[in-house]
């Protein structure tokens, strides 16, 4: 990290409020660098507007290569990436068994979306998993850091090895909330995997990180 830390800010706070309830490995599928393909994509697959099918099926294909093993349409492989490689990868590193995980989970909007979110249909079609279903908890305030009680699980998962699956990170608070709440409920582990990690091209901190993608 830049400064030599080895978490950022809101990771480290995370850890500090919830230590080993935060999942065991995060996996971005890609870098969504405000106004390129990916941001767009991450945009227009939930707006309803002309390409949002295009753009769905976008995303589709990068979670499908994903866990099918095929990283070069996964992501662009950089040195800090190399272990993430493949779906195996990503379970060994959360701990979990050699099969994988037993069940996924899809993190729901924060924003008041009314029916179901576009990712649970990209997901049910990449994954033949049973789904735990996750909702928002009525009354609960959820910002922009991790929040234990922002969600309830409506399903089994004690004793599962739990995939999460999260279209964008920018705190990481709504994932890793997932995760809290996943493991509260009895889940043995959760590896989180999020299609873009949202990059701000105007921060000057980023820009060897920018460049490095770029090349």
């Amino acid at each position: 990290m830049a400064g030599g830390l080895a978490w950022c800010y809101q990771c480290d706070l995370a850890r500090s409020e919830a230590g080993g309830l935060l999942a065991d490995v995060v996996v971005p599928l890609g870098y969504a660098v405000r106004g390129e393909a990916l941001a767009e994509d991450l945009w227009r697959y939930k707006s309803e507007r002309a390409g949002a099918a295009e753009a769905a099926g976008r995303l589709r294909e990068m979670l499908s290569a994903f866990l099918r093993g095929d990283a070069d349409s996964a992501w662009r492989r950089d040195a800090d990436s190399a272990w993430r490689r493949d779906a195996d990868s990503a379970w060994r590193a959360a701990g979990m068994p050699a099969a994988g995980p037993s069940a996924v989970a899809v993190v729901p909007s924060g924003q008041g979306r009314l029916g179901a979110h576009p990712l649970t249909a990209i997901v049910r079609s990449c994954v033949d998993l049973p789904v735990i279903r996750l909702s928002v908890a009525p009354g609960v305030i959820h910002a922009r850091g991790l929040t234990m009680d922002w969600l309830r699980v409506d399903g089994l998962a004690a004793g599962a090895d739990v995939l999460v699956v999260d279209d964008t990170w920018v705190s990481g608070g709504s994932a890793q909330s997932a995760a809290v709440a996943l493991k509260l409920a009895g889940a043995n582990h959760v590896a989180i995997v999020v299609l873009g990690r949202h990059v701000n091209p105007g921060d000057p901190r980023l820009a060897d990180f920018l460049a490095a993608l770029a090349s």
